[in-house]
């Protein structure tokens, strides 16, 4: 049997999706759940990786075990009810067999929000940037962006395959938040995050149109430097 999950988190507290050593992380938050569930270890594939402090509104995972006598609504249930705090599971559907959350994705969006207001209540899910943002300069940098590209500039990823597809990316205006969203065929590692930094960097001076064009005409891993605080980001949706 193959299901699909979607599940929401906060990432203040994890250390990532990915199990690590020593370190709390979704994954192996969601693994531990679902072996008290199924009285048997399983392993689950993530839609992708989110880093440290970086939330999910929508994020995918699939699985595999060989036999299950629960529904989905109650394995929903049973998931939500050893759950913690800062996890919640949406969704719960059985697929095919060649059904994977990270390969059969089609697309996957991510939202990154900035405020102006600062709010300690809100510090661990935004960036709270203290400058003025100048929205017409901002919008003139997404072009530079959106198409398939050579991202290695824009990643701190060891991927030997750094070329990916940004089919748009917009701005949205929600309060006083400023909600920078892109999709994509798929992300590097951080790739998000130091594309949102460099914006952020035409924004103040420190870039222009011509870095921008020279850091995706000529990759090179990490050339952009500027990263994003990772309490900003959200993965907001996976299409399949």
């Amino acid at each position: 049997m193959n299901y699909k999950v979607t599940v929401a988190y906060d990432g203040t507290n994890f250390h990532g999706w990915a199990k690590q050593r020593d370190y709390r992380t979704v994954q192996q938050t969601i693994e531990e759940i679902l072996q008290k569930i199924f009285k048997q270890k399983v392993i689950i594939a993530g839609s992708g990786r989110t880093d440290a402090y970086v939330h999910a509104n929508a994020q995918v995972f699939s699985f595999k075990i060989k036999h299950s006598t629960l529904s989905c609504k109650n394995l929903l249930s049973a998931l939500n009810a050893l759950a913690p705090e800062d996890i919640t599971f949406k969704r719960v559907s059985e697929v095919d067999d060649d059904f994977h959350a990270r390969f059969s994705a089609k697309s996957k969006t991510y939202r990154y929000v900035i405020s102006k207001e600062k709010n300690i209540f809100k510090r661990n899910h935004e960036l709270q940037y203290d400058n003025d943002l100048n929205i017409a300069l901002i919008k003139k940098t997404f072009p530079f962006f959106v198409g398939e590209h050579d991202f290695k500039s824009f990643s701190t990823s060891d991927n030997e395959d750094t070329i990916r597809k940004i089919n748009y990316i917009k701005l949205l205006k929600k309060d006083n938040e400023i909600i920078i969203e892109v999709n994509g065929s798929g992300f590097l590692r951080n790739m998000v995050r130091i594309i949102v930094a460099s914006i952020i960097d035409v924004n103040e001076g420190k870039k222009d149109w011509n870095d921008i064009s020279n850091l995706i005409n000529n990759p090179k891993k990490g050339s952009a430097i500027s990263k994003a605080k990772g309490c900003g980001l959200y993965l907001h949706e996976v299409k399949y």
